[in-house]
């Protein structure tokens, strides 16, 4: 059996081990190695032990590491890296066995045919390893996101011109949007998020625990996040905005902004509340004087695909999610 030790809660030195490992990895790929849910997951653990660890060490050093998120109903959700030093010696391999077995799925080669989809593994930046390895498992590819980018300064260094968000008549006259209220707008924005992603099992899944852990980050900033708020106090869609201090791979450590998550409930969705709500956190980014701003979207979202691409983003890079051929 590989030698890989599954743990539900890390124990002392193990964080800042899987910490530096997947900066390691960073550094060298040149994508993330890691989402920022997992990395709060290593800092913080889980609310009920919904996250495995699964470690392997080769001669008392972390060699790998991976995750896997249990959700009711769902796969698991995993991620994982190896160290940079010590790829090809059979690590990630082990790493995908464990991740297998601990989801009561077969392993390959053990007693099943790449085993039941109860498994999938999401591959940062589409990485020709990750590819690779995916394709010798026999795994199929099961979903993508697309990683769009937009310029907020033009060749001589101006702001960009934005397009006009155009509200519709009804989202003028009974929605005004204004900034997070820490302490105030908490469980309204979680029920919010979970009727607008109620078939997105992450996004739609966050809890007041997740939403704590993301206020304490140091990026955190209301004023960047965006609320559609009815005059009965309900509110009707978010736009939260990020800043990457580090660039996030598009400058040289020069700060660059995120349009974090958009969403609508279900009963304002197609009033062009979604657009408007993007266009007031992109244009409070650019006025920050930041040159650039990302996102993430589903690549079969296409009415949001098309959404951003008509305010100027571009794809750029994109990542990956793997599962076993049942």
């Amino acid at each position: 059996m590989d030698d890989v030790l599954v743990r539900t809660e890390l124990e002392t030195g193990e964080a800042e081990r899987v910490l530096a490992l997947a900066e390691e990895a960073r550094a060298l790929d040149g994508a993330e190695a890691l989402s920022e849910q997992t990395l709060l997951r290593v800092r913080h653990g889980s609310e009920g032990g919904t996250a495995r660890f699964h470690l392997r060490y080769e001669e008392g050093v972390l060699a790998g590491f991976a995750l896997a998120e249990r959700s009711e109903g769902e796969p698991d959700s995993a991620e994982l890296v190896v160290a940079p030093g010590r790829r090809r010696r059979g690590h990630g391999t082990a790493l995908v066995r464990s991740l297998l077995r601990d989801a009561s799925v077969p392993a390959p080669g053990e007693g099943s045919a790449g085993g039941a989809p109860g498994l999938r593994v999401w591959a940062h930046g589409r990485l020709p390893a990750a590819a690779g390895m995916a394709e010798a498992l026999g795994w199929r590819r099961v979903r993508g996101l697309l990683k769009m980018r937009m310029a907020l300064r033009g060749a001589d260094g101006a702001p960009v011109e934005l397009p006009e968000a155009a509200p519709s008549a009804k989202v003028a006259e009974a929605l005004s949007v204004r900034a997070f209220r820490v302490g105030a707008d908490e469980e309204a924005w979680l029920r919010a998020n979970a009727a607008a992603f109620a078939d997105h099992p992450e996004q739609g899944g966050v809890t007041l625990s997740d939403l704590r852990q993301r206020q304490a980050e140091p990026w955190f900033d209301p004023e960047g996040f965006f609320v559609a708020e009815e005059r009965g106090g309900a509110l009707a869609g978010f736009h939260w905005t990020k800043v990457h201090a580090d660039g996030a791979g598009l400058t040289d450590g020069e700060p660059v902004g995120e349009v974090y998550v958009v969403g609508v409930h279900p009963s304002w969705q197609g009033t062009g509340l979604g657009r408007l709500l993007t266009l007031a956190g992109v244009r409070h980014l650019r006025d920050r004087g930041l040159p650039w701003v990302l996102l993430y979207v589903d690549e079969e979202n296409r009415p949001a695909v098309r959404l951003y691409e008509s305010l100027g983003f571009e794809v750029w890079d994109g990542d990956v999610m793997y599962a076993p051929t049942a």
